[in-house]
């Protein structure tokens, strides 16, 4: 079977547990709503892939989705409203009230380059929402690059001008252990198909082995403390700061 028809069969369970990655997937709709409510006015989401966070946000918001053109067109056949690079945008200096960065920053080569790009094109105080994978596998290969700890990632923002209001952890250590798992078997079940292995009659047990691992994972979180060890990915609320604009224009 193609991987990309399994892939969309897939998305129609993504938020229940028979999926393998019912613990990336199975909040997603509250994760947008929070992140809606943290951006107004003119919002730009980079990397917007079917423009899905533009239903999230705020009636008065103005969205522009922008995405590169090999992703959306040879990739995913999605089409933004403006084709650009993340590291290069085309827009003018202090122009966007707000910038979404959901799972990109992983896949550009200069990460570096593109946070200098948000802070150029963000109002002062402007928010960025930046959101990243930690413990998780390779994706979109080759394009991808970077993983990040929270101090990594605290580091690197603060290097651009960008002060933390918030960091949230996504991921109990035992969802992130599930959830990373389901995948491995996952993956083994498709290299099976590939390759026509005769092992690919244990394949008719993925499903209720995904099941059990989901629930036990999912049961067990509940009766645990927070801990903060083996997120899946984090989530940042960033402001930019508005010294250096105010240096310049005292000049």
């Amino acid at each position: 079977m193609n991987y990309q028809i399994l892939k969309k069969l897939l998305s129609k369970i993504r938020r229940l547990p028979l999926h393998p990655q019912w613990f990336a997937f199975r909040h997603e709709v509250q994760q947008y709503l929070d992140i809606g409510q943290q951006v107004t006015g003119r919002v730009l989401d980079i990397g917007c892939a079917n423009q899905y966070m533009k239903t999230y946000l705020r009636a008065a918001s103005d969205y522009i989705g922008l995405d590169y053109y090999q992703t959306a067109v040879q990739w995913y056949a999605t089409r933004p409203q403006v084709y650009g690079d993340a590291q290069q945008l085309p827009f003018l200096d202090n122009s966007m009230d707000a910038v979404l960065l959901l799972d990109v920053l992983e896949h550009l080569p200069r990460p570096t380059d593109c946070l200098s790009e948000i802070a150029r094109v963000l109002k002062p105080t402007g928010i960025l929402v930046l959101k990243v994978p930690f413990l998780y596998p390779l994706h979109d290969a080759p394009l991808d690059f970077h993983r990040w700890t929270q101090f990594g990632l605290q580091q690197l923002v603060q290097q651009h001008d960008f002060q933390l209001r918030q960091v949230t952890p996504i991921g109990k250590p035992l969802e992130t252990a599930g959830l990373l798992a389901n995948i491995a078997i996952s993956k083994t079940v498709l290299n099976w198909i590939q390759q026509r292995s005769p092992a690919l009659i244990l394949g008719i047990l993925t499903p209720l082995v995904i099941l059990t691992i989901n629930l036990l994972c999912w049961l067990v979180s509940l009766i645990s403390p927070a801990d903060k060890l083996m997120p899946h990915s984090y989530r940042l609320i960033l402001e930019k700061q508005s010294f250096a604009l105010d240096s310049c224009s005292s000049s």
